[in-house]
């Protein structure tokens, strides 16, 4: 299966990005977003598109709730004190996840 490798390859390079591009709120958005994008072109299917969108909307709100309750903050905040990019770092962890179990049950087929 060659999407395993492209959907790891673009969640470490989620994480690159956010380090790499942390000053630039724009850089980092549109990077993190094009990643996103590319994994879900590699693991295409609409039930990951809802779990991508589902993520988006999950991670947003819980991101903004606890912002507003004060458990934690962000130092350069864009709308409701969380950066843009928040949203697609949760949906593109989604994706790893799930891509990460498909591939442990299949070896564990094989294995049995």
């Amino acid at each position: 299966m060659f999407k395993w490798p492209i959907v790891t390859l673009c969640t470490a390079l989620t994480f690159v990005v956010v380090l790499a591009f942390r000053e630039n709120t724009a850089y980092t958005l549109v990077a993190v977003a094009l990643l996103g994008v590319v994994m879900l072109a590699a693991s295409w299917s609409w039930e990951h598109f809802v779990v991508y969108v589902v993520l988006f909307l999950i991670g947003i709100g819980m991101e903004i709730l606890m912002v507003h309750v004060g458990v934690w903050s962000y130092l350069r905040p864009s709308y409701f004190g969380v950066p843009l990019w928040i949203p697609f770092i949760w949906s593109n962890a989604g994706l790893f996840v799930i891509e990460l179990k498909e591939v442990v049950d299949a070896r564990l087929q094989k294995m049995a």
